[in-house]
């Protein structure tokens, strides 16, 4: 990716080391990379399966909240 911008890379990136990169993670029988929000609470980021259901379940939309 190319950014042009006049903006110096110093402060366009300022805090991109704090940003943590999603895990993988089986929810429910269905992998799926996940952020984690609390300690019984995740965030979809994207689900990971060779089956078409888990895509068509709207519980599992990227964004979604699942209590574990």
């Amino acid at each position: 990716m190319i950014i042009h911008s006049i903006i110096p890379d110093e402060i366009l990136y300022a805090g991109i080391e704090d940003v943590e990169a999603p895990v993988e993670m089986h929810v429910q029988g269905i992998l799926m990379q996940v952020e984690r929000i609390s300690n019984d609470q995740i965030k979809v980021v994207r689900v990971i399966s060779p089956e078409l259901e888990p895509y068509m379940n709207n519980a599992y939309l990227p964004g979604q909240i699942i209590r574990l």
